[in-house]
């Protein structure tokens, strides 16, 4: 098997490459909002000068985007103009065209997009970290493994994996730290801070395949300089054929007839599972038998050619073996594809979409005209306009679906279907043109806030918070809505997320009252707003936090913001504590234990950091300690602990900076599992004591002081 081009749009289909898996954001409203609109690019990206390569379309929430433009880069921080960058106007895709001589440094692209006829532009939205090469003398032993895939995903202790070792030529650079570069699949593999690269065993999402990892080191030759290895090192992951699958994997060919002709028939080209090196395909069994149909020994695809003299109501079911360099004498996929003979495949006929009125926001269906006829029929749209792209899902039966908490922006559409068959006319595509109008909907809006009580403006930058003063009772706040964009009256319900329990939410004027939360915590809801009823109406979801803070032997600890808005691509810093009642030079503090996250998608389990059940600070927990090379310990608090990481404060997910006013950091590129970044919220207990007590873990003096908001908008 051959390695896909490297930067042919920056595949990572089988080559973990150098593109980190991630999604930076375009958005004028909150997160929560149900109809925002977010773009999501892919995170870092670490290359080389003289590598080029595509930065892939971005994925977006909310209506098509359009009309991209890059309006600047900065290289350091500093403006420069060059032609390194250019954006496909029309997919956000992102060409790289870097040479030998390009300067280094971190790139950062700001960007204009077009959604819901609206124009926005989104600063240092891409990062491109581009890095000089590692010195020379620096290699890895070997520079090639191959390993089993059934050893790569086997849980089981009891066969290693094979490792390969960092090594410098002689003593002319040491390297300080290790890095491998990240991807989507870069979770997959380990490198320890001694230079071994390693294979996580138990990770199923690697497939067989050749990965190319390529290093991130840094060095002590030159003031702790950052460099890339590219392509560093080759992972063959080997196996023997797995999986065929066909999609479809059934057809039906016309019978021959002085009115139909000659006929043929074509199959999609199969999905296979297993290494792809000296793959052959070949025909085991047909039943019943025919030599009529063929497969491509190379392609694995079907295909019967003209004068077959099938006759109607005939079913053929094919049996294929597939063959590699790792399984010789083949593997056999029994009964994966039925051809199916008929006397009669109708051919396209009336094939047209009524002109359609929609309401802004709300779903819908269009069904082709009740007269439409044709067998075996596909459907794509035709040059569909980006802002639609989207809104429109195109089902199999040629139903368009336009979604609810659409986008789509008011106006009028020209919407093209193709329909295909077996029939049609390829030179001469049926194709069905309709007129789609999206009115207004009285309903639709997109945000509301609460504000907060703590002087922080402008309120839209910041997360509703509302701080019950110490010693306090919870009813002296009473939050209302502030602002909205609605036009019309809402209708306000409340779910409570941490330490609130409770709480309750006047639905007709969004007054909430505040119950559960208990001196020393931090809590959360979820406020919705609803305009209107039925498929017409719209709602909007946003979190509103409430702190309440605890004093201890006459010592008080408060931040403001308590919302820690952190971007987990990025490195956050939150504004320094305020204490009272002591000198904060001489207060120390740590999380220390309690530790939940509540996640606002669904790919990320919420929880404490339980192995058992899956939850996504399982899984930072476990990165973690497979980082620092020790088992896991999912009870432990070192992953976000400043004084267990006082060495290495890298390493932790995040902690209590004890040498910078108690402020918390979040580090970047921590908090991410499964290729996607944190969305939720993270909330864990802290301890504090006087330097001169020391013993900080077993301190009484127990608070909740912030929460953790992330979002790769922030």
């Amino acid at each position: 098997m051959k390695t896909k081009d490297l930067f042919s749009g920056f595949s990572l289909t089988l080559i973990a490459i150098l593109i980190a898996a991630g999604n930076y954001s375009c958005s004028d409203t909150e997160v929560m909002d149900k109809t925002v609109f977010n773009i999501y690019y892919s995170g870092m990206t670490d290359i080389g000068p003289s590598m080029s390569g595509v930065i892939s379309s971005p994925t977006y929430k909310g209506g098509s985007p359009g009309k991209f433009t890059i309006t600047e880069v900065t290289l350091n921080r500093e403006v420069v103009t060059n032609d390194i960058f250019s954006i496909n106007p029309d997919n956000g895709s992102i060409s790289i065209a870097s040479k030998k001589e390009t300067p280094t440094g971190l790139y950062s692209l700001s960007i204009s997009c077009v959604s819901a006829g609206k124009s926005y532009r989104f600063d240092n939205i891409v990062q491109i970290n581009m890095m000089k090469p590692v010195p020379e003398g620096i290699t890895v032993e070997p520079n090639k493994l191959q390993v089993e895939y059934a050893a790569v995903i086997s849980e089981s202790n009891e066969e290693k994996l094979p490792t390969a070792q960092v090594k410098t030529d002689g003593n002319h650079v040491s390297i300080r730290r290790y890095e491998i570069a990240k991807s989507e699949y870069s979770d997959c593999f380990n490198i320890s801070q001694s230079g071994e690269i390693s294979i996580v065993k138990g990770c199923e999402r690697l497939q067989p395949g050749i990965y190319l990892l390529s290093l991130k080191l840094t060095t002590g030759a030159s003031g702790e300089d950052e460099g890339i290895f590219e392509n560093a090192i080759e992972i063959n992951i080997t196996s023997k054929p797995l999986g065929l699958t066909y999609r479809p994997d059934n057809g039906k060919i016309e019978e021959e007839t002085v009115q139909s002709g000659q006929t043929t028939f074509t199959s999609n080209a199969p999905q296979l599972k297993g290494s792809l090196e000296g793959v052959n395909y070949s025909i085991t069994n047909i039943v019943p038998p025919t030599e009529k149909i063929k497969i491509d020994a190379g392609t694995g695809i079907l295909s019967v050619a003209a004068n077959h003299g099938f006759k109607a109501k005939e079913k053929f079911v094919v049996s294929v073996r597939v063959a590699n360099d790792y399984a010789p004498e083949g593997v056999d996929f029994n009964d994966v594809f039925t051809l199916e003979a008929v006397n009669f495949i109708a051919p396209i006929e009336n094939f047209a979409y009524p002109d359609t009125e929609g309401i802004q926001a709300v779903e819908m269906e269009i069904k082709p005209n009740e007269d439409f006829k044709g067998d075996e029929v596909s459907f794509e749209f035709v040059e569909l306009n980006p802002v639609l792209s989207g809104a429109l899902l195109l089902q199999s039966d040629g139903t368009i679906v336009v979604q609810h908490g659409n986008n789509i922006p008011l106006g009028e559409y020209i919407v093209k279907v193709k329909a295909s068959n077996p029939k049609s006319i390829l030179e001469n595509p049926t194709v069905a043109t309709f007129k789609l109008s999206i009115k207004e909907n009285p309903n639709f809006f997109t945000f509301f806030h609460y504000g907060n009580n703590l002087g922080l403006t402008p309120v839209e930058n910041h997360a509703d918070q509302f701080r019950v003063a110490a010693n306090d009772k919870l009813s002296s706040i009473h939050p209302k809505p502030a602002s909205t964009d609605a036009k019309v009256p809402l209708k306000w319900s409340l779910k409570t997320i941490s330490q609130t329990n409770g709480t309750t939410i006047d639905e007709i004027t969004g007054e909430i009252t505040l119950a559960g939360l208990k001196a020393g915590q931090t809590g959360a809801v979820l406020v919705t707003a609803t305009a209107g009823e039925g498929k017409a109406a719209v709602s909007v979801t946003r979190p509103v936090f409430f702190n309440y803070p605890k004093e201890f032997d006459g010592i008080l600890i408060e931040y403001t913001p308590f919302v820690i808005q952190a971007n987990p691509k990025k490195k956050t810093v939150s504004a320094s504590a305020v204490v009272t009642g002591a000198e904060a030079d001489n207060i120390i503090m740590d999380y220390r234990r309690s530790f939940n996250y509540h996640s606002f998608i669904s790919s990320h389990k919420k929880g404490a950091p339980n192995a058992t059940e899956g939850s996504f600070l399982a899984t930072l927990w476990e990165n973690y300690f497979t980082l620092k090379g020790t088992t896991p310990n999912f009870g432990s608090k070192d992953p976000v602990s400043f004084f267990r990481n006082e060495s290495n404060l890298n390493l932790p997910l995040g902690y209590v900076d004890n040498q910078n006013g108690l402020s918390i950091v979040v580090n970047p590129e921590k908090w991410i599992a499964d290729g996607e970044y944190a969305n939720g919220l993270f909330f864990g207990q802290m301890t504090y004591a006087t330097k001169s007590e020391g013993n900080v873990d077993g301190s009484k003096r127990q608070i909740f002081p912030v929460v953790i908001w992330f979002d790769t908008k922030f």
